[in-house]
Formats: C-alpha cells, structure tokens, sequence
C-alpha cells in the first residue's frame, strides 16, 4: 500500500447474523481486510432480553481499530465504531430483535448502520420476510450483492484508508 497517500479510515464493525454468515465473514478474512472488527457470539438466535446478551469481538484479518474484548454488551460492542455492518446470508437466521438492538445502540453513538446481504438465502420465506423487514427498518442503507468477493470489496471501500495509486493505462 501506499503509505503516503491517506484517506480517512473508518472504524468498522461487522455482526454476523446466523451461521451462514459467520462462514461468509470467514471467507473475507483471506482477503486480507484489515482494521476491521467482527463480532463473535451471534450464530444462533438471541435471546428475547439482550440486557444480558455477552458478545466478542476480534479483528476480522489480523489488525483491527481496538484490541479483541468479551463479555460485551450490545452498547460496548458498538463503543468506538463508525460504521457498524450486519452481515447476512441465510435470512431465515437473522434475529430482527438483535438487529434492532444493535442498530439503536450504534445510532446512540453516532454510527451509520448497514446491512449486507450476500446470496440472500431464503428471502422468499416468512422467516426471511421478516429479517428483512427488520434489516430494512434498523439500518441507514441496504447492499446485497451475489458473491463473498463483492462483499469483501464493499467492506474494505467502506473501511476507506491507505491506497495503492492508480497507474494511467
């Protein structure tokens, strides 16, 4: 990378939302996304009070903007992020309560909320209809896209920082 030439670099948050996305996030940490932060703790269904919810969180790649903790709360979890992004693939296991736990939580701070859907499996289902309802309802912009890479991609934009300077063809 090019160290001389900067841009702002936005502290990320990625919630994975069911298994499916958690082995989505998996495949992004290969494509070496650093300075991002995943949480881990999500795979199943929330319980209905989050008040007692316990999460982790960890750099996505190797570096991340602060040092991995657990034993979080929803409020501390979202502490220190710019942008926090839930990942869904499966949406018949997007928890709508979590989401909107969360998404209150980082608008509490300031944060802009995503959600980032890849493959968007199970859409069709009354399950899947009402995660996106939730997902639609609990975040400030919506992305879908097919495949791990573009959603890689999409993450390191919204990350921002050091970039390699375009050479003229």
């Amino acid at each position: 990378m090019n160290s001389t030439r900067r841009s702002y670099e936005a502290n990320v948050l990625v919630v994975p939302l069911g298994a499916d996305a958690v082995r989505t996030q998996e495949a992004f940490a290969g494509r070496g996304l650093d300075g991002v932060m995943t949480v881990h703790g999500v795979a199943e269904p929330a319980p209905a009070g989050h008040a007692a919810l316990r999460l982790a969180c960890a750099p996505l790649h190797r570096d991340g903007w602060r040092p991995p903790a657990t034993g979080l709360g929803v409020d501390a979890l979202v502490d220190g992020a710019d942008m926090v992004v839930l990942l869904a693939a499966d949406l018949a296991e997007v928890p709508p309560a979590l989401c909107h736990a969360v998404a209150a939580a980082a608008r509490a701070r300031g944060a802009l909320i995503a959600a980032l859907i890849v493959g968007s499996e199970n859409w069709d289902t009354p399950r899947g209809n009402t995660a996106m309802a939730a997902l639609r309802e609990a975040t400030d912009m919506l992305v879908v896209v097919r495949g791990v890479a573009l959603a890689a991609s999409f993450l390191d934009v919204l990350r921002g920082g050091a970039r390699e300077p375009v050479a003229a063809p």
